[in-house]
Order: structure tokens, then C-alpha cells, then sequence
């Protein structure tokens, strides 16, 4: 009598670009580039070609695309894959059988006992059957075990229902930006939102969340600057004000749309609901009957017809995308109490989120390094002081730490080491390899599970993990045999009465009674790669944290939360381990290298482009400690460096890098902005800003920015990711494009067409000149017919055209700066 509800997975325009492209056998670079050109709300191919010159100018100038893009349209909306809704379920009083055909549960569930409809939601709410959404969240479980957590540790007992809402050090920690683990608020958008926000008040979370979605995200940094008053509340009526008080003026609720209809318009709440729901699915014929409806309702109130139009046309792009506020309040709710656990009981609510993502080691990693920040300490797992899963621990002098749970260990489950951990509570500390034979059994212990364990370095309080290891088909026999005799009633050899005489530090390995132990223990570098693979994260040996106070760290950047989005286009110096090594082609066969640096706090994605692969290949090798100089970039939310140079990293070793960080110097009114940028050789890159009537100079290879109507001088090219100055009517910027000529004219003229389709796509009114390469000679090419709006997507999506480094921005100089 209770089902889940099925969900039919269908092919989107990006999807079926991608599904084909592969079947034709086209190559993954081309085939992303056309999917890249479908715009984010179009709603199918004919869409996309619709609203994309860039698209369209693809499909009329190449056969292949053309083809690929018809073969798509075919099958777009085909069901590709079924799968569980996230909410529904369905509840009868009558065994389901009865009315709607089931299925064994998706095939990542075939655990579940529960069956699945083979109807949808839409089917089986027509069939008058009933429907629930029961939205499971994990956050909801890692609230209830900090709450036990802080029970235990601290004797405070905490009912979430009557936390207060006015907590001050809960409002502080979310307006600091530091929200990773925390619902709702921690991808790097919203932390760099809800930082500028500074949340007073449960409204202002609930708003941010309701906001931060496709159509209303637009109006983020209005509202920002409304609740800062650094903008006026403006209200698109008048009559609108009491509705959209307490948004500053901006619609951020699906209720504030149903009002609007209700009061401007005259829709009874029910009528205005269906409104909505046609909204959300983007009916054309529906919409088109609605507009006329909701412009005769208003004038038949007294509204001018064309204010009417414009009302409408604000709320029908949002109304499909905004969220009601019982459910941003409620998520809001959920947001705070995880702040407020954060804040006050840390190491509490860090085990709680750790313990719930066990079984996706990106996030666990992500969380430790989180722990990191908030120097909270994560030892290794331990058969005499951990648990199954992340525990509290302290340290010889009571301070709090985590423990990892012998569980999240790589390739062993909570079912091998339970029995483990309940012997040791009920009998004590095990003494050695030979007392942990006799006492934990073998039922769930095979040899992969213990040498997991050693490896970790569970077992460094017994002995030594270089000196387990060759041991270890003995260990797991002697644990087998153990096992055997006290099924069978008989006892032990040793009467289970063995001690240790191993040290666990390393010195003199003496043999102990049936297990015989010697050799040598394991090096640093050795077990240092064992933890990153199998806990995914180094404890015993990480250079990086020794890397952190090297004084010949000089001022490079040894953690990614170091490097914030604002920084996009400085020149920086970082220092770290590197973990993997892609090597990819680029359109014209030329390789380059995408390097994961290990970094404290996490992981930075470096790119070496073929003019700096030449000279830095033999560098990029993987565990290797390396000192990286380069810009960094933004694509999406996502921190990137573009690498300039690279050298393997020693101690006592001299650098000979040549980027140094940014140092910024500012001169307003008309005075002069100067700076000095020395780095390793003198050779340092330094920004120099003048507002007004100044000139920025850079003295040494620097890079120059000049606001308004200053000169730069500089060995540098400009970085430009701010906007051009307004004052007195403002400074145009020119965009400059290198191209390299090619052999082949017909590709060199298709790609002219997708550049200025690109540039196109972003009104504004910079200029727009060429550079073109062509056999030794440079020909400046001005363009004055195309204007754009100069931004960092519109120089991602050129460079992805174009190649690295060939988009450079200056300012020029106009009249009344």
C-alpha cells in the first residue's frame, strides 16, 4: 500500500549533442564546443538555435555540425534513464496492485523493500491516488548525531526547537564566508554571497536561498545593496510596497507572485496558483492566453495597460524558478542550526558531518581539510581508541580532536571491524599483534581488510606497520586458527595471556610468543602514501604542513583558502604536492597539462599551457613538492592558476621564479601611484591603480592598471577583471583578440564568424580590435561596427576559441575623466 514513484531520466539538448557526438565518433573537444554553445535556458535545440548566432553560424558553416545537431533534435526528450523520485511517495488504503502498475526499486536500490510505480507523479495525481513528499535530508541526521555528540561530551542537552534565533556568534561565523559544511551555503557562490549579505536575521538566510537559483540570481547584488542602503527600495508599483517590503522591493517568493496576481490583477489565490504552475512549465499557448487574462484584470482595476505588460513580464521568467517561503524558511531554518553547531560545538558538529559522508570520499577529504581550518586535530585510526565510525579523542594534555573510525578506512566495512571494537571495549586495550589474534576473531577479518588496517596505521600502537606487513599471512592464519578453537571449545595455546615486547615507535624488535615480528618499519614518504590512499588524506607524514612555516616558503601560498575569487587575474606564487598529472591536447595537437596540486585546505587545478610546458615538463611529476608561479583564473565557481613557470621545491634551494604576489598601490585625485616589485630576483609583479587623473607606474616586470584617465608603464600586460570607470561619463575599454593564421583559410574564416558570435552575445559598449599572426607579421585589425560588454565569461569563452592568454583589455582614454 506504499510505493515510491518513478521518475523517466529524458535526453536534454546538451545530453543528446553528447550522446550523438559520441555514436558518430566525433571527438570529445568538438563535440563539448557545440554543447557549450546551447545557452542555459533554452529549452531545446530549436531553442538554443534561436537565441545562439554562435550555434547557428556553427550549423550553417560545418556539415558535421549541422548533422550532429539534426541527429540530436530526433532524439531529444527520449526517455534515456529511469530512476526513484527524490520526495514522492505514494499512500493508499487499498493494496496498490489495484491501481497503478509496480517495478522492483531502481537498481541502486534493490535493497529497499519499498516497490516502485511504474507511473509518474503526474499520472498517478490523476488517478486521485495519494501523493506525500517526504524530502530526506542528510543534514537533518548529522543535527541529531551532534546533538547526542554534544550530550556526551559536554552534558549540554540542546532542543533544536527552541534554539534562539538571534545568536550573534552563529551570525558572525555565516557573515565570515566560512560556511563549507553548512546546508544550503557552502558552494564558493554563496559563501562569497552570503559573506556580502552578512545575515542579521533567519529572513535574510531564507531570502539568500530563495535567491540563489537561475532567474531570480540576477537580483543578488541588488538586494545586497538594498539591505546595506547603499541603493534605493524601488518597487516596480507603487501599490507593491507592503507585498515587497521586507525583500528590499525585489520578488523573491512564489507567494509574492500569487499576491501580485491576486491584488493587481484580480485572480482569486487558486486562479493564481494555476498561473503559476503554467509559468513553471513555460506553455506558450498557456502563457499567451494568461498575458491577455492578467492585462484585462488589471485595467479592469484601474492599472495603465502597457504597466500591466510590464508586470507580467517581470514575474514570468521568475515565477518557474522561485522558491515558496515555507520552503526557504525552512531550509533557512535547517542552515542556522547547522551555523549555530559549528560555532559553538565544532569538533562536535565536524564528527557528525564526517560520520555522514563515509561513503563519498570527496566530501570526506573536503570536511577534513575543513578541520584543518579550524585547527581542529584529525589522528589516525587506532584498534585501541577508535570506533567504527569518527569519534572524539583527546590528547595527552585533554585537548579535544577527531579520530578516524576504523570504518572509513578504504576496502574495510563497519561489519569487519564491529566485533573488533565491542572486545576491546568489554575487555580492554589490545596488548599486541598476537593478543589482537587471540581476541578479535577472523569472521570478518581477511587478509585485505588487516593490511588496510595496517597500512592506515591502526595498528602503530601494537607495532610498527613496515614490520606488520611481511608478517601479515602468519597474523591472519594465527587469527584464523584462534578463531577455529573457540568455536570448537578448545583454548589457547598462550591462554590468551600474551604481552608485547615490539615497540610501536621502532627500536629493538624482540620476537613475541606465536607471531615472530623484525625487520625494519616503513618510511615516511611510504606510509604518507598509504594514508592519502586509504584515507585519503596524509596524517603522519605531510610535507605540507612543514611547508607552511618554511621561512623559505618566502611569500608563496601554501593553502587554497588563500586564494579567493577576488585575486582573478594577479600574479601569485604557490606552493605544493602534486597528485595527478592529465595530459590533453588543444585543437591545434599542441599538449598541455592539467596538474591537482595539493594544497593545505584542499586541492588547486593548475594549468600548463604548451608555451609553458616547454619549459617546465620534467617538473610536472606526481608526489613531487613543487613551487608554482602563475595567474589565477575563474571559470565558474571554480579557482584555477594558469602556470607561467614551475620548479621542483627544496629547502636549500634558492628560487629562481620570478612571480611574487600581487602588491597593489593606489593614488587618487591627481596624484602619482608607484610601486616596487621586487620578488625572488628582483623581477616581482606589482598592480598599481591611479583614480582620477594619476599615472600608475610599475618599476621592475610588472603587471599595470591604470583607472580613468592614467597612463601604465610597465614590462607587463594588463589584467582586467573589474569594470570600466564611471566617473564624470565613464572610460570605454578595448578589447584586444590574437589570432594566429593557419593553413587552412575556410577554418580560419569559420572561426573569425563563432569569434564575433561570441562576442556578440554580450552587448556593451567596449571596442573590439583584432590582432592576427600570420607568417612573421603582425596586422592590427580595428573593428569599429562591433562593440561588446567586456566580463570574465565572455574572456573564458574567447580564450576556449582562441587559446590562452590571447584576450588583453585596456582602457581608453576619453573626454570629461
Amino acid at each position: 500500500r506504499v510505493a515510491q514513484i518513478i521518475t523517466f531520466g529524458t535526453l536534454g539538448a546538451k545530453a543528446a549533442l553528447r550522446d550523438v557526438g559520441r555514436a558518430l565518433g566525433m571527438g570529445y573537444g568538438d563535440v563539448d564546443r557545440i554543447a557549450r554553445m546551447v545557452p542555459f535556458k533554452a529549452r531545446n535545440l530549436e531553442d538554443a538555435l534561436r537565441v545562439s548566432p554562435e550555434l547557428q553560424s556553427a550549423v550553417d558553416t560545418n556539415e558535421a555540425v549541422r548533422n550532429l545537431v539534426n541527429q540530436a533534435q530526433g532524439l531529444e526528450g527520449l526517455v534515456h534513464h529511469v530512476s526513484t523520485h527524490a520526495a514522492g511517495v505514494l499512500i493508499a488504503d487499498e493494496p496498490l496492485t489495484e491501481t497503478v502498475p509496480l517495478r522492483r526499486p531502481a537498481k541502486d536500490d534493490e535493497s529497499s523493500p519499498v516497490m516502485m510505480t511504474q507511473f509518474s507523479m503526474d499520472p498517478v495525481a490523476h488517478l486521485g491516488l495519494l501523493k506525500m513528499d517526504f524530502l530526506g535530508l542528510t543534514s537533518l541526521t548529522i543535527l541529531d548525531q551532534a546533538v547526542k555528540l554534544v550530550r556526551e561530551s559536554s552534558g549540554v542537552e540542546i532542543d533544536l526547537q527552541k534554539l534562539s534565533l538571534d545568536d550573534q556568534a552563529t551570525f558572525d561565523l555565516l557573515s565570515s564566508g566560512n560556511t563549507t559544511d553548512v546546508f544550503q551555503l557552502e558552494s564558493a557562490g554563496m559563501q562569497r554571497y552570503i559573506k556580502e549579505l552578512k545575515p542579521s536575521s533567519l529572513n535574510d538566510i531564507a531570502a539568500m536561498i530563495a535567491l540563489y537559483r537561475p532567474g531570480p540570481m540576477e537580483n543578488i547584488d541588488r538586494f545586497i545593496d538594498a539591505k546595506h542602503g547603499r541603493t534605493a527600495v524601488t518597487y516596480p508599483h507603487p501599490s507593491f510596497k507592503e507585498l515587497l517590503d521586507e525583500t528590499y522591493g525585489i520578488i523573491v517568493y512564489q507567494d509574492q507572485v500569487l499576491l501580485i496576481l491576486q491584488q493587481f490583477a484580480g485572480y482569486s489565490l487558486g486562479a493564481a496558483d494555476i498561473v503559476r504552475k503554467a509559468m513553471g512549465k513555460k506553455i506558450a499557448s498557456l502563457m499567451a492566453e494568461e498575458r491577455e487574462n492578467f492585462v484585462s484584470g488589471a485595467t479592469a482595476k484601474g492599472f495603465d495597460q502597457a504597466l500591466a505588460v510590464e508586470i507580467f513580464d517581470l514575474i514570468e521568467p521568475f515565477a518557474g524558478y522561485a522558491f515558496n517561503k515555507a520552503h526557504s524558511v525552512s531550509y533557512a531554518l535547517i542552515s542556522y542550526w547547522t551555523g549555530y553547531f559549528k560555532a559553538h560545538y565544532p569538533v562536535e558538529y565536524m564528527a557528525a558531518v564526517l560520520n555522514a559522508r563515509l561513503d563519498n570520499t570527496e566530501k570526506t577529504i573536503s570536511s577534513i581539510n575543513e578541520c584543518f581550518r579550524l585547527d581542529i586535530p584529525i589522528w589516525l585510526p587506532d584498534v585501541n581508541r577508535s570506533g567504527e565510525f569518527f569519534t572524539i579523542d583527546h590528547d595527552e594534555a585533554g585537548n579535544p580532536g577527531l579520530r578516524i573510525g576504523l570504518a572509513a578506512i578504504k576496502t574495510v566495512g563497519e561489519g569487519a571491524v564491529k566485533p573488533v571494537v565491542e572486545e576491546r571495549k568489554e575487555n580492554g586495550p589490545y596488548l599486541s599483534m598476537d593478543d589482537f589474534c587471540n581476541r578479535a576473531g577472523a569472521a570478518n577479518l581477511n587478509r585485505r581488510t588487516l593490511e588496510s588496517m595496517v597500512k592506515a596505521g591502526a595498528f602503530d600502537s601494537l607495532a610498527p606497520r613496515g614490520v606488520i606487513l611481511p608478517a601479515l599471512d602468519r597474523i591472519v592464519a594465527t587469527a584464523q586458527r584462534e578463531a577455529q578453537m573457540r568455536s570448537s571449545g578448545q583454548s589457547s595455546l598462550f591462554g590468551g595471556s600474551s604481552t608485547s615486547s615490539v615497540q610501536a615507535g621502532g627500536g629493538a624488535i624482540q620476537e613475541e610468543p606465536g607471531i615472530a615480528l623484525s625487520g625494519n618499519d616503513a618510511s615516511p614518504e611510504e606510509k604518507a602514501g598509504w594514508e592519502r590512499e586509504l584515507l585519503g588524506v596524509a596524517l603522519s607524514h605531510n610535507p605540507l604542513m612543514a611547508l607552511s612555516s618554511a621561512a623559505s616558503a618566502g611569500n608563496a601560498i601554501v593553502s587554497v583558502d588563500q586564494i579567493s575569487e577576488e585575486m582573478q587575474g594577479q600574479a601569485i606564487t604557490v606552493l605544493g604536492i602534486i597528485s595527478t598529472v592529465t595530459e590533453r591536447a588543444r585543437r591545434d595537437g599542441q599538449r598541455f597539462f592539467i596538474v591537482a596540486l595539493d594544497m593545505l585546505g584542499g586541492q588547486l587545478e593548475v594549468i600548463i599551457w604548451p608555451e609553458s610546458l616547454q619549459r617546465t615538463e620534467e617538473v610536472w611529476q606526481p608526489a613531487r613538492t613543487v613551487r608554482v608561479a602563475g595567474k589565477v583564473r575563474l571559470r565558474g565557481d571554480q579557482v584555477e592558476l594558469v602556470c607561467d613557470d614551475a620548479e621542483e621545491y627544496g629547502h636549500d634551494r634558492p628560487s629562481t621564479l620570478t612571480a611574487a604576489p600581487s602588491v597593489p598601490a593606489r593614488a587618487n585625485g591627481n596624484g602619482n601611484g608607484h610601486s616596487n616589485g621586487n620578488g625572488a630576483n628582483g623581477n616581482g609583479r606589482a598592480a598599481a591603480k591611479a583614480n582620477g587623473n594619476g599615472n600608475g607606474h610599475s618599476n621592475g616586470n610588472g603587471h599595470v592598471r591604470s583607472n580613468g584617465n592614467g597612463n601604465g608603464n610597465g614590462n607587463g600586460g594588463y589584467s582586467a577583471s573589474a569594470p570600466a570607470s564611471n566617473a564624470n561619463g565613464g572610460s570605454n575599454r578595448l578589447v584586444q583578440l590574437s589570432v594566429t593564421e593557419s593553413d587552412d583559410p575556410q577554418h580560419d574564416a569559420m572561426l573569425l564568424r563563432e569569434v564575433i558570435g561570441v562576442i556578440l552575445e554580450y552587448p556593451g559598449r567596449d571596442r573590439v580590435n583584432l590582432e592576427i599572426r600570420a607568417a612573421g607579421r603582425r596586422v592590427l585589425m580595428d573593428m569599429p561596427v562591433v562593440s561588446t560588454g567586456y566580463c570574465d565569461p565572455l574572456r573564458e569563452r574567447l580564450e576556449e576559441l582562441l587559446g590562452a592568454d590571447t584576450v588583453t583589455v585596456s582602457h581608453e582614454m576619453s573626454l570629461g575623466v
